[in-house]
């Protein structure tokens, strides 16, 4: 049986430029900012390691990711903890370094529409721009972020499920 879903909780998440929007569920956690263990050889997005939960996971830029200007670390930044969706991950997370605190809102066919002008280069990890309310959110492509790690990481792989 098919469902189907009227509505979705959304995060957006601010960085420098815009927001990203993601569903709810694909974020584990919102922490404070930890400084990160930098890694050697790594891309600049890859700003380096940081602890959660036990485990060292890789912290990001999704500006770097995009091939903008890094932004410095302020007093509203924070670190949002994502899903690797794609299941290539072990662990199947990674952090992403925000610019302002996440929030929750609740998102329907009524208020969103796809926003034709999209800043973004192929390259950049962007699905699409939407039009929502007084909100220009990005959809950021969550695959293809999780490639990039691994690209940069190959260590990070799964291994594979027989």
């Amino acid at each position: 049986m098919s469902q189907t879903f009227d509505e979705v909780y959304s995060l957006l998440i601010p960085f420098a430029g815009g927001k990203l929007i993601v569903p709810r569920i694909t974020v584990a956690e919102v922490m404070g900012y930890t400084r990160p263990r930098p890694l050697r050889g790594a891309p600049q997005w890859l700003l380096g390691l940081i602890n959660w939960q036990g485990q060292e996971i890789p912290l990001i830029s999704f500006e770097g990711l995009c091939g903008r200007k890094i932004p410095e670390r302020a007093n509203r930044t924070r670190i949002a903890v994502m899903f690797a969706i794609g299941g290539q991950m072990e662990p199947p997370v990674f952090a992403l370094m925000t610019q302002g605190y996440p929030y929750l809102v609740r998102v329907n066919a009524a208020v969103l529409s796809v926003d034709p002008e999209n800043a973004y280069s192929e390259e950049s990890p962007v699905l699409n721009r939407l039009r929502m309310a007084n909100e220009r959110p990005v959809i950021p492509d969550l695959e293809e972020i999780e490639a990039k790690l691994l690209e940069a990481m190959p260590h990070r792989r799964a291994a594979a499920s027989s």
